[in-house]
């Protein structure tokens, strides 16, 4: 018997070993499976009574959680679905998956890298003619709405430049000839285009230093849109944008900025007569076959807060994206986006000096792609042959090939941008043609 019992405790201290080893050889735990699992009561209910602008910013875990609920910390106007769901249909290309970039985690494969336990990645999709080619959902499900951040600014440029083709706006007219508000302040004599092509010469920069200074133009918007307090009181977007000063001539240089883009926010409502999000439903969403509703969350007064906090899923996303293609009508009864609308966007005059003199050298170092010409009509990179890029805190992208009719889109809740490498190779690929 003792003989016996000997050979059990050896038998189970080996296994106990083999049980450590393989635990050790594990992945960790993907930091966005959590989105999957989901909160406990008292993880949600201590996110909606703290969270606050720092927590987004700096990618911490209720990042994550706000990805997928901003709608319960932000007052939030539901655009939804209008028409029948146009479906996408599906035609996988496997080689997608293979191709391969260089990030700070290692030369991958697209497949592995989605499916790297650091990468953060929540969903990815690629469409090409309108049908889904690749689809990925690494850390969420295919419906789960999710927050869009600065991708949502090509909804405000899109906003202004249909009513830049209903003759209410002409682009090199001043801000202050439509928006009451503007006059006697420093956004008065802004020309629109300026204001379209992120290049308002204010001190509205958006940037990692910008957003953690508690006295800057846009940390100051951030909290008002949250409704966080600066030296005891709330203040409301609009009176911290007209504090804005000058920095540089406008139309100088393409400097980011959130507080730019809702400069337009404010011009479309002053010209349309509506609140953003009533005019954007109208003219955009209500077209649409989408799968779901559009999230437009608001400041605590009431303001569409476009620049970023927007939440869809994924596929209406890149439905969006296709507005800009010529599948258009695989996402919506009329067609959007003109010709004309495009070829402003595609063959802007801005050059790119006009960029580098700017902000626009970390993304031509993110994309690692020289062939970025510039940036404009609130995208963030315009290449030469015409494709267009934009990117949102935390990894969130929207890349559209026109001439390759060709949209990819991602979710994620990570601070590398690191899917960025990826969006140039599969572009030039060879599956979409040249």
């Amino acid at each position: 018997m003792k003989q016996i019992a000997t050979a059990i405790v050896c038998l189970a201290l080996s296994i106990g070993a083999v049980q450590q080893a393989q635990a050790q050889e594990r992945p960790k735990p993907d930091p966005v499976s959590k989105a999957l699992e989901g909160w406990s009561e008292k993880e949600t209910l201590d996110y909606l009574r703290n969270f606050n602008i720092e927590a987004l910013v700096t990618g911490s875990p209720a990042a994550l959680w706000y990805h997928r609920y901003a709608s319960q910390t932000n007052k939030t106007a539901i655009l939804v679905r209008r028409q029948p769901i146009m479906e996408l249909s599906k035609a996988a290309i496997p080689g997608v998956g293979n191709v391969s970039a260089e990030t700070a985690l290692g030369t991958m494969t697209l497949d592995e890298y989605l499916r790297h336990p650091e990468s953060y990645a929540q969903g990815f999709i690629v469409l090409h003619k309108g049908r889904i080619v690749y689809e990925s959902y690494p850390g969420m499900r295919e419906l789960d709405p999710h927050f869009w951040a600065s991708n949502a600014k090509i909804l405000a440029s899109l906003a202004v430049d249909l009513l830049i083709d209903d003759g209410l706006i002409d682009e090199d007219q001043p801000l202050g000839t439509y928006v009451p508000e503007f006059r006697g302040t420093e956004w008065e004599n802004v020309k629109v285009v300026d204001a379209l092509d992120m290049s308002a010469g204010l001190d509205v920069s958006d940037d990692g230093e910008s957003r953690l200074d508690p006295n800057s133009v846009i940390a100051r918007l951030f909290r008002a849109e949250l409704g966080e307090e600066r030296d005891g009181k709330v203040e409301y977007m609009l009176d911290v944008m007209v504090d804005a000063e000058r920095i540089e001539p406008s139309g100088k240089s393409w400097v980011y900025s959130s507080v730019t883009t809702q400069a337009l926010v404010f011009l479309v409502e002053a010209v349309s007569g509506k609140s953003w999000s009533d005019f954007f439903e109208e003219r955009v969403w209500s077209k649409m076959g989408v799968e779901g509703p559009l999230q437009v969350h608001l400041s605590p007064d009431g303001i569409a807060i476009v620049h970023g906090p927007v939440s869809s899923n994924l596929r209406d996303m890149a439905r969006v994206g296709l507005l800009y293609t010529p599948s258009w009508h695989k996402s919506s009864i009329e067609q959007i986006v003109s010709p004309a609308i495009l070829d402003r966007t595609q063959n802007t005059p801005r050059t790119r000096d006009f960029y580098l003199e700017g902000t626009g050298r970390p993304y031509i170092e993110r994309l690692a792609d020289e062939t970025i010409r510039t940036g404009a009509r609130q995208w963030d990179a315009i290449f030469e042959d015409g494709d267009l890029f934009k990117s949102g805190l935390n990894t969130q992208g929207i890349y559209v090939s026109p001439q390759r009719d060709l949209v990819i889109a991602y979710f994620s809740t990570d601070q590398s941008q690191g899917l960025q490498r990826y969006l140039r190779p599969i572009a030039k690929s060879g599956f979409f043609g040249k």
